[in-house]
Formats: C-alpha cells, structure tokens, sequence
C-alpha cells in the first residue's frame, strides 16, 4: 500500500479540487433553489467521487466493500430524502388549491 505514496498526494489533490468545484456548484444550485429535493443525491455523488479516489489508494475490493457500506446506509436516507421532499410538495400544491378555492368563492 505505502510502496505507491508518490500517487497519493496528487489524488488528494484532485479531490480537493473536486471538492471545491463541487462546493461552488452546489451553492449555486442553493441560491437558485434547485437543490430542493436533491441534496441526498448531491451528497451520494460527492460520496462516489470521493470513493473512486480513495479506489487508487486503498485498492478495488476495499473500495467495492466501501461502496456496498455508503450503499446499506444511504439508500434508506434517499428513500427518506425523496418521500420528504414528495410530501412537503404535495402539502403545498394542496395549500395552493385551497387558496385558490378560497378566492373563486369571494
């Protein structure tokens, strides 16, 4: 593992990298309100980058078994992501009919 030092700094380096674009592009997306309802797969695709980084340094099955753990504990949070994100938008469509309905009848 250690015999291949010399290419981890540059991997390190271009997840930072990484991180910082990704940081800039995801502000963006939260200025402009289009994260909403997507910020678990935002987070899952940092997650998947950062794995395929840390696949050149620690090796394909650690890597894979990584993989198979972020997977165990993130799909039920994007499970739970999406069903929030599907009920907080039909409460508002909801509330939008109703307010609707509320002014025809004045």
């Amino acid at each position: 593992m250690y015999q291949n030092c010399p290419i981890y700094v540059p991997i390190l380096l271009a997840l930072a990298a990484f991180g910082y674009i990704y940081n800039r592009w995801v502000d963006s997306l939260e200025r402009q309100g289009h994260d909403r309802g997507y910020m678990s797969f935002i987070v899952a695709l940092g997650c998947a980058v950062t794995l395929a980084g840390a696949g050149f340094i620690v090796g394909l099955e650690a890597t894979l078994w990584a993989l198979v753990c972020f997977a165990a504990s993130g799909i039920p949070m994007i499970a739970g992501s999406v069903g929030r994100y599907c009920r907080a938008r039909t409460q508002q469509k909801r509330e939008c009919l109703e307010h609707d309905a509320d002014r025809m009848r004045r």
